[in-house]
């Protein structure tokens, strides 16, 4: 029998796993020609696909001052927030591989992912612009409702349009090198969302005025920003769509049916199968961590720049500039060095130059180690968490998709069929787990360290602001710490995985000629 073909398909590894256990990366070239990959995917391909990623990055940037606009804004205690955004993870830990298996299991002459990027499109638009329009005249309780009430409804709508979106890029190409360049380009095209919609909240929408000289406190900015985020969620998404659609013929079959089993009881099946594999585990636990500590340091953004660094909009915006520097000149030469090295040893190398590059001004400047001149003191916040740090975290950003898309030729061989979307669902669970468990974080920062709504850079207690920065840096390294840890069990470097290839190249042929021609 077929290693692959196991009945019990929970992840019975191809071959011996081997020992990983230590964290020192291994910059040993992989070998091999990495100049192209064969048959490579036409460029408009690649650039409509990406196109796709640019809603998610908008919806980073949202994350950043969503968290701001209740709590400080809106006046609703950061607990009650965080608690929000608590609930909606537990949601999302149930919904995310809900919605891998029915996008793994879609018949439909659209395929398996495209009828959610058509049809879930519109309604995803309508319900995130919904969260950000509370009725005036709402108490604490009745905004806590409205949170809750629109946020999950959005996550509904998201998690239809985001599983089946980066399931599809796994199902484009299966070319160990490619994929990775596919993956760099829908970073590109996030980062882009990203640093355009800072761009405009900065310096159009949360613009100072006379009656808001901080217009990070200005109430009518927020909406606005909204309404633009909506418009292009339905543009990007859509054109994603249309673009892709030729590829359709191309892709995976539907995963037939398993028995007689319920949604639910499948759902348990799926994910004890993908969670039985070592490498699956080793990058989830990796993402999750490494999101939440993003979404930490996304939700505790603006405080810390406004209390901690007594920064303004103009200067989050040229700290801004350095972030995104960082990211797109990353993005190339992490992908350069992903074609030559291991993609294991490079997602630790990043991870560890952001562990220092932004962990450890905060905590310098805490113990009065950091310059006292503004002046010094901004320029290297700007260097060390702006642009250095994002430089590292570049790598992890565009290996972590492409790690997961490796482990699905995996779990092809061990199990017989494709599930992208239910392995993909720990990618979009760890977007998830960046605004969720990241948020509810930072709500429990600002209210145990005593930051009241409505304080401003002027009145709040320096030793309130001490207490800010020590649990930015303190809690950030917690959680990239733990996606080191968990990245040491990945364990499919170039040579197994063309291994792999080769095992399901000689399947598909073997099942072809047993067939005969013309027969389907």
């Amino acid at each position: 029998m077929a290693r692959g073909n196991q009945a019990s398909c929970r992840g019975a590894p191809v071959e011996p796993l081997r020992v990983l256990g230590s964290l020192r990366p291994s910059f040993e070239p992989t070998g091999g020609d990495l100049s192209a990959p064969t048959d490579p995917l036409p460029r408009s391909l690649t650039l409509w696909y990406a196109l796709g990623a640019l809603p998610g990055g908008i919806a980073a940037t949202a994350s950043i001052f969503l968290v701001f606009f209740y709590n400080q804004v809106l006046g609703v205690p950061g607990t009650l927030v965080g608690g929000v955004f608590l609930a909606i993870a537990f949601f999302d830990a149930v919904s995310d591989p809900v919605v891998g298996v029915l996008s793994d299991r879609t018949r439909s002459r659209l395929g398996r992912r495209h009828p959610y990027l058509v049809w879930a499109t519109l309604p995803a638009a309508i319900c995130g612009l919904a969260v950000w329009l509370p009725p005036s005249g709402l108490s604490t309780p009745g905004l806590t409702g409205w949170l809750l009430g629109a946020l999950l409804v959005a996550r509904v709508f998201d998690t239809l349009l985001a599983v089946p979106y980066v399931a599809l890029g796994a199902e484009l190409t299966k070319d160990y090198v490619e994929r990775t360049r596919l993956t760099t380009l829908r970073a590109v095209a996030w980062t882009a969302g990203r640093s355009g919609s800072g761009a405009l909240i900065l310096l159009v929408f949360l613009r100072a005025t006379p009656e808001y000289p901080n217009g990070q406190m200005n109430p009518a900015g927020y909406p606005q920003f909204a309404w633009m985020a909506a418009l292009a969620t339905l543009v990007a998404m859509w054109g994603c769509a249309w673009g892709t659609r030729r590829s359709i013929p191309e892709l995976s079959r539907p995963i037939p049916p398993q028995g007689d089993r319920g949604p639910l009881v499948s759902v348990f099946h799926e994910m004890r199968d993908v969670l039985a594999l070592r490498d699956f585990r080793a990058v989830f636990g990796a993402t999750v961590s490494q999101q939440i500590a993003w979404g930490i340091a996304d939700a505790l953004g603006l405080y810390m720049a406004t209390f901690f660094w007594d920064v303004g909009p103009m200067g989050l915006f040229v700290w801004g500039i350095g972030m995104f520097t960082g990211l797109f000149v990353g993005y190339p030469i992490w992908h350069r060095l992903a074609a030559r090295f291991d993609k294991r040893s490079l997602y630790i190398a990043g991870t560890a130059i952001y562990l220092v590059f932004f962990s450890a001004p905060y905590l310098f400047k805490v113990a009065g180690l950091f310059p006292s001149d503004p002046e010094l003191s901004f320029a290297l916040y700007v260097l060390t968490t702006g642009f250095v740090a994002h430089l590292g975290t570049a790598g992890p950003g565009i290996l972590q998709p492409s790690m997961l898309g490796d482990v699905t030729d995996v779990d092809e061989l061990a199990c017989g069929r494709r599930r992208e979307g239910v392995i993909f669902a720990a990618e979009t669970f760890g977007w998830k787990a960046l605004r969720g468990f990241g948020a509810l974080a930072a709500g429990l920062i600002v209210d145990i360290v005593g930051l009241a709504p409505g304080v401003t850079p002027e009145t709040v207690d320096p030793s309130v602001s001490a207490k800010l920065g020590l649990a930015q840096g303190l809690s950030m390294a917690l959680f990239i710490a733990a996606a080191l840890w968990f990245i040491r069990g990945f364990g499919i470097d170039r040579a197994r995985h063309e291994r792999v290839r080769a095992e399901l190249d000689a399947r598909t042929h073997s099942h072809s000629a047993r067939r005969g021609p013309g027969t389907p």
